[in-house]
């Protein structure tokens, strides 16, 4: 059976991640997090400090790198964290494996805000653009896993995701841009969309993001890759629009403001050919069965 850490399981990925290993792997996963607990097989553990991050089981198959910072203008205030937490502790885990005998293979989250926004399905090796410090943050660290794979035989697996939605532990959807639709339409309020949401994005569900990057990573082809994680595309609009529905209440356009607007990616939605080929033919959850 494969051994696996996870760095960061306390995270929204990060701990259905964790789930998903032991109820369909049989898999308990070693789990690292940044903030006390007293669980089974749970450390704490501070990436940027290199002698807590030596202390890392690194005597495993496979380390999914689920720590980080996100956001949009909060990088340009915070930019010292953001290279920090986004940066730095991935290279000093890389940096302990090579200086280890062992050589586990990094799974590490990338996303859509890599790209330069068009109205196409976006294909990995698709033109690449920095709006934010984030951004830039999953670009270098996407340039770290090759570097190090390069020169110390270390593999990786980069999952690039879009919206993830859905909680397979509880009944708490308020991560993100779907949970935003949920709040305020359970709320009796209008959602509001800067520009009317006429953009696309693809929305994945939490089961099939973990499907995709446990089953995807533990696959030897997926070795020093990258992948679009595969969903459902939709406008923002209409997305928004299947929760109005349920709640009664309307989908409102509002002006961008124009900070706003000079960090909006514009489409960004994928094309998921190349997972599909790895996995074979995946079905994915519909929004709408949140419903």
């Amino acid at each position: 059976m494969s051994k696996v850490a996870i760095i960061g399981s306390k995270g929204y990925i990060g701990r259905h991640l964790v789930w998903y290993l032991k109820e369909h792997k049989g898999i308990i996963a070693e789990e690292y997090d940044i903030v006390d607990s007293h669980e089974e097989y749970y450390h704490k553990v501070n990436m940027l400090e290199k002698e807590a991050v030596a202390g890392i089981n690194l005597n495993v198959d496979y380390i999914f790198m689920m720590t980080g910072l996100t956001g949009t203008k909060a990088g340009f205030d915070s930019y010292e964290r953001f290279v920090d937490i986004n940066e730095i502790g991935l290279l000093n885990l890389l940096d302990a494996i090579r200086k280890s005998p062992y050589r586990p293979k990094v799974v590490f989250p990338s996303t859509r805000l890599v790209y330069k926004g068009v109205d196409k399905a976006l294909k990995e090796e698709d033109e690449k653009d920095t709006k934010t410090i984030y951004a830039a943050n999953k670009i270098a660290c996407e340039g770290y896993l090759k570097a190090y794979s390069y020169n110390f035989d270390i593999s990786f697996t980069v999952f690039r995701i879009c919206v993830p939605y859905g909680n397979m532990l509880d009944d708490n959807y308020s991560f993100g841009t779907v949970g935003f639709f949920i709040k305020m339409a359970s709320e009796g309020k209008d959602i509001t969309m800067y520009g009317g949401g006429t953009n696309k994005r693809t929305f994945t569900h939490l089961y099939d993001i973990c499907y995709q990057m446990v089953e995807g990573a533990m696959n030897p082809a997926s070795d020093n890759q990258i992948y679009n994680v595969g969903g459902e595309t939709h406008s923002l609009h209409d997305a928004a629009e299947i929760f109005a529905e349920k709640y009664g209440v309307n989908v409102v356009a509002v002006p961008w403001p124009e900070a706003d607007l000079r960090l909006e990616s514009g489409h960004t939605y994928f094309d998921d050919s190349r997972i599909q080929s790895l996995l074979g033919e995946l079905k994915y959850k519909k929004l709408k069965d949140l419903l």
